[in-house]
């Protein structure tokens, strides 16, 4: 039985696809954040005056 030699270029092909991936991921992260702390921010708005509607005394 003869030992099986792995070829070196499918290891790189790999890496290169993983590390590419890797990249898109945290770009597209990156680009959202902003939008993301906005929207964070409108929900606290939200549930705050939510709040202050349910606190507030009926007529």
């Amino acid at each position: 039985m003869k030992p099986t030699l792995r070829h070196p270029m499918r290891r790189g092909q790999s890496m290169v696809e993983y590390v590419t991936i890797s990249a898109a991921l945290l770009g597209v992260a990156g680009i959202g954040w902003p939008f993301l702390v906005d929207l964070l921010n409108a929900l606290n708005r939200y549930f705050s005056s939510l709040y202050y509607v349910i606190q507030s005394p009926l007529p």
